[in-house]
């Protein structure tokens, strides 16, 4: 069943001027009571969100459900109506995740779908043509997605993969550390993990010392980690899977001595609510591409509003999954705006020429692509010296702009049909 939430902003008058207000409301209601463009004003737009809402990835859904309805929140009316999210959960299943898209459009006649992650993006590219609403991911990890197979109606602001091999590259060559260690690759055994592993070792100079990958469904470290510490390895890069498995292996390799022997370096770095649950175990590890980061707050007032209003709501952080579906969100409204319509097509269309200030930073989308020009973020997770937002430890931030890691369209091999 899908879930309703329907944002308004409250506007108050002083009692004063209430004759005055009362006047004009009743003038214009009597001049377009009736009127068929008066009633559509009034209707909310809506706008679908497909996400993980149960099963073991519903603490990343959380996220981008909470980025979104703060986003909702912080925009207010798009061009005079409110927003109406309507939610849907993927189950984690690409066929059920194209059933629900068809059901948000058809069923529930949405304007656009945010919140989806690489399993969903990757199931509804085959169909966007036929749903044919604008659908913004914030959360995927596939570099076909904007490039090989990039569509119309879909667009994306988290980093690509190839942006992070970029970004591996810059970590290593700028920190002195990172230059001369001996690096090692431990992760779960999947795809994903032997690109982060080809990632370090295309590194021109890097002194790559061996990897190891452990099946999806380890909870014992200890033989792998051993394997770690007989190379002698002063750097690991982890692909481990985001959640319980990740807390496992961290915990495992501070008990057994890993942390004393190497730094651990976190692919795309680590949302903010699995900081909180290492703890002080987080600050063993260095971000080697964070999608956002929260502390961006100190140069970006954006950044800082998103993050005040997300706590007041929330009563937590907002985590870089939370900033990145916030920022779709933004993106999106603005371009209704900008269309003042909610035509799918007059709002791609509005989306390609978008250049705005969003939660994760000044954005606009790449020319004759669908890859938004985001930085990715780098550097230690370290403890605050004064707790925010009920943060106590955090990812430390220096940007890389996507003018370093993000190629041309056409040479990811976005070749866009109108």
């Amino acid at each position: 069943m899908a879930t309703r939430l329907t944002y308004t902003r409250m506007r108050w008058f002083s009692v004063s001027r209430l004759a005055v207000v009362f006047t004009v409301a009743s003038f214009a209601l009597i001049t377009a009571f009736g009127s068929p463009v008066f009633a559509a004003k009034k209707d909310p737009i809506k706008i679908g969100v497909l996400s993980f809402l149960s099963g073991k990835l519903k603490p990343i859904g959380d996220e981008i459900t909470t980025g979104i309805q703060t986003a909702v929140k912080m925009h207010g009316p798009v061009m005079g109506r409110s927003i109406e999210l309507i939610l849907e959960d993927s189950l984690v299943n690409a066929q059920v995740a194209v059933t629900k898209a068809t059901k948000l459009v058809q069923k529930n006649q949405v304007t656009a779908i945010l919140g989806t992650s690489t399993l969903e993006a990757l199931a509804l590219l085959p169909v966007a043509n036929r749903l044919r609403v604008p659908i913004i991911t914030s959360n995927s990890g596939s570099a076909v997605i904007t490039g090989e197979k990039c569509n119309y109606w879909l667009f994306q602001t988290n980093p690509t993969p190839q942006m992070a091999i970029v970004a591996m590259d810059s970590l290593i060559k700028d920190n002195p550390k990172f230059k001369t260690a001996k690096w090692f690759t431990l992760g779960h055994d999947y795809p994903w993990s032997r690109r982060v592993a080809r990632s370090v070792k295309i590194v021109k100079g890097v002194n790559y010392v061996g990897e190891a990958y452990a099946p999806l469904d380890t909870t014992d470290w200890a033989p792998f980690i051993a394997k770690v510490r007989a190379s002698g390895a002063t750097a690991v890069v982890i692909p481990v899977t985001l959640g319980t498995p990740l807390v496992q292996f961290i915990q495992q390799a501070n008990e057994f001595g890993l942390t004393k022997q190497a730094t651990l370096v976190a692919p795309i770095g680590l949302p903010d609510w699995l900081i909180a649950k290492l703890g002080e175990l987080s600050t063993h590890i260095v971000s080697a591409g964070a999608w956002s980061a929260w502390r961006l707050e100190d140069t970006i007032p954006t950044t800082k509003k998103f993050n005040e209003l997300y706590y007041k709501m929330h009563g937590r952080v907002a985590g870089m999954q939370a900033i990145q579906a916030g920022t779709a969100a933004q993106l999106l409204f603005n371009a209704i705006e900008k269309a003042g319509s909610t035509d799918g097509k007059a709002i791609v269309a509005a989306l390609e020429k978008l250049d705005v200030e969003a939660p994760a930073g000044r954005m606009r989308f790449q020319k004759d692509g669908r890859m938004a020009e985001v930085p990715l973020i780098l550097g230690r997770i370290e403890k605050l010296k004064k707790p925010k937002y009920g943060a106590q430890y955090a990812q430390s931030v220096t940007a890389l702009p996507a003018s370093k890691t993000l190629e041309p369209a056409k040479k990811l091999g976005c070749n866009l049909k109108k």
